[in-house]
């Protein structure tokens, strides 16, 4: 069965700048590499940008890696680049990249750009089309008309595969979802009709494992301090199989590891109906998807089925909405906690005194349990010698929070003895911008592709760069079937002796959380697989709902995920504090994971 080898260098903007070049100098002969730089914010940072400079609106940092990754391709390097990287402005991306690399002396190569995702004047003209409603809210859009920022619709790999059909060397596009741009490679590659669902599914499965870097190979992972050389942590590889089968590896050359349980909590990481992951290509069903260890850093995934995508897009706009400020000052001595609290409580009642108003305002006493509130129940009695306090006000005008950042800093000669960590000086303003997901119909959203040459320009009085040579070949059986016994970490720390009368739920579990907008998702993962079955009675709904009390939480769902030894929580409304030190849910897995368990919880 062939094989396709597509690595992922860019989880986020703002990932390590050299990794592509680096995953490239330990695996030269990868065939696709794909790189993802956008998220909700950072189009509204990208929107700024353009604002001050139309000839911006892109991840700039990208044209640099493009740059470093010239003398690959005149070396002779034929790995295709595929890109996000557009942002809101894909044909200035790609024309900056021109001229990177006909700076560098490349060799030609062919620059294929995918736009048409932007869609904020079709939203601004349509405001009150109940299509364009908030999904969490059902808020009418002409609410926030006025103060649209940014609109761009999740647009699937159609444009990917034309761009690759034409013989593009990089692909740079907008705001595709996230895993299309692997399954746009493997459905040009391997010539997948337009109805092969199941092989759509395993690529598009493949896609969001690779998606978030190195989260498949060690990173975030609850078992963390047991990942081998995580100073040198990989980027991950998918294996793609031409029935969308896979195999997500690393270059045995870098640290990290690639597991069962770093590619289950990657699989769960958020996501919803584990029965519906939707994309703009298929939707996927995880449920009789395989996860198996077949030798060191090998895990076969397998089993991913799909059926037609529908026929709306899911669109990500911001809005402007005021403005928001947070100051950190550290306190040292006994009662810390106590004496951070105080502050807090002096500042924001002499900003009341002065007639200051906030929309929301908190204090947060970090490192006692204050990221997670319900945490802080636990650190109620300890004398903590030290702590961190974070204040954070919300405001619809600038003034107020400008007060705030002024009000802040007089704590150091007014506040306790052994406050510190004022270096930074007052706290800076920031503009808010509001997440607003809502759907667009699929024909309202054409794809649109252009392309450029870049100039031969390699100096012939010069030798060609060097580019280092291979990694040792790695064993790319096609036979999956048999299960190879590996370390792993999650069965190891679940088979520690532990005093039944301090139990947590991560002695017998573990598991990952991410926002979902102003909701979040916790996948909870049995270390044991036999312990899934007990584990599913006792971690219910109410049980979850209780230990979050006092978040907000509007609803939970709970999906069974049986084949994974999983369970996959959805949180309404926690995240709706957005000025929280934790704004995107990225504790919760743990926090949850802190919760004592009792004898209910049968574990042999």
């Amino acid at each position: 069965m062939s094989r396709i080898r597509i690595g992922n260098a860019q989880a986020f903007w703002g990932d390590r700048p050299s990794a592509a070049k680096e995953l490239l100098a330990q695996e030269p002969g990868l065939d696709y590499l794909t790189m993802d730089y956008l998220a909700e914010v950072s189009m509204s940072i990208l929107a700024l940008q353009r604002e001050r400079d139309p000839q911006k609106g892109y991840p700039q940092d990208f044209v640099e890696v493009v740059r470093g990754l010239a003398a690959y391709w005149a070396s002779g390097g034929t790995c295709k680049l595929i890109a996000n990287a557009g942002g809101l402005n894909p044909l200035a991306c790609a024309r900056a990249c021109k001229a990177a690399l006909e700076q560098s002396g490349c060799r030609e190569l062919k620059i294929a750009v995918v736009s048409g995702d932007d869609v904020v004047a079709i939203l601004a003209e349509r405001s009150e089309d109940p299509s364009f409603n908030n999904l969490d809210s059902d808020q009418s859009l002409a609410l926030v008309k006025n103060r649209l920022v940014t609109a761009n619709a999740y647009v699937g790999c159609q444009g990917i595969i034309a761009a690759l059909n034409a013989g593009a060397d990089i692909v740079i596009t907008g705001r595709v979802a996230d895993p299309s741009m692997v399954a746009g490679a493997c459905a040009h590659h391997f010539g997948w009709a337009s109805d092969a669902w199941d092989c759509m599914a395993g690529a598009t499965v493949a896609g969001h494992l690779l998606e978030c870097g190195t989260h498949a190979t060690g990173g975030i992972s609850t078992d963390w301090l047991q990942v081998p050389d995580p100073i040198h942590i990989g980027f991950p590889i998918a294996e793609v199989a031409s029935d969308g089968s896979s195999v997500i590896t690393k270059s045995d050359r870098s640290g990290g590891c690639v597991t069962e349980s770093t590619v289950k909590e990657q699989l769960l990481y958020e996501i919803g109906d584990p029965n519906r992951y939707i994309s703009p290509d298929v939707i996927v069903s995880i449920l009789g998807i395989d996860v198996r260890q077949v030798s060191t850093d090998r895990v076969s995934v397998r089993g991913a089925k799909g059926s037609p995508p529908p026929k709306s897009l899911k669109v990500s706009a911001t809005y402007r909405d005021g403005y928001r400020a947070a100051g950190m000052l550290t306190i040292v001595g006994p009662q810390a906690v106590r004496k951070a609290k105080r502050c807090g409580e002096i500042v924001l009642a002499r900003l009341a005194e002065a007639g200051w108003r906030y929309r929301d305002s908190i204090v947060e006493s970090l490192g006692n349990g204050a990221s997670v509130p319900i945490l802080e129940s636990e650190n109620v009695d300890h004398d903590s010698y030290e702590t961190v306090l974070r204040i954070s006000v919300e405001a619809e005008f600038k003034e107020p929070v400008e007060a705030f950042a002024k009000e802040m800093i007089p704590l150091v000669s007014a506040g306790p003895q052994g406050t510190t960590g004022y270096a930074e000086g007052r706290p800076s303003v920031h503009a808010v911008f509001r997440y607003w997901p809502c759907l667009i119909a699929s024909d309202l959203v054409p794809q649109n592709l252009d392309f450029m040459m870049s100039l031969d320009n390699r100096n012939s009085d010069q030798p060609t760069p060097s580019w280092p040579t291979a990694s040792s070949n790695i064993d790319t059986c096609d036979s999956l079937d048999a299960g190879i016994d590996t370390p792993d970490a999650s069965r190891i720390i679940g088979s520690r002796v532990v005093d039944p009368k301090k139990r947590r739920l991560h002695h017998v579990a573990y598991g990952r959380s991410g926002d979902k907008g102003v909701s979040a998702n916790i996948g909870i993962l049995a270390r044991d697989p036999s312990h899934y079955e007990s584990l599913k009675r006792w971690l219910t709904t109410d049980r979850v709902q209780h230990f979050f009390k006092g978040m907000g939480i509007t609803r939970i769902d709970r999906y069974e995920v049986p084949n994974l030894g999983g369970l996959n929580f959805v949180l309404y409304g926690i995240l709706k504090r957005s000025i929280r030190n934790d704004a995107q849910g990225k504790a919760l897995a743990q926090a949850l994971l802190s919760m004592p368990i009792d004898d209910t919880l049968q574990i042999d």
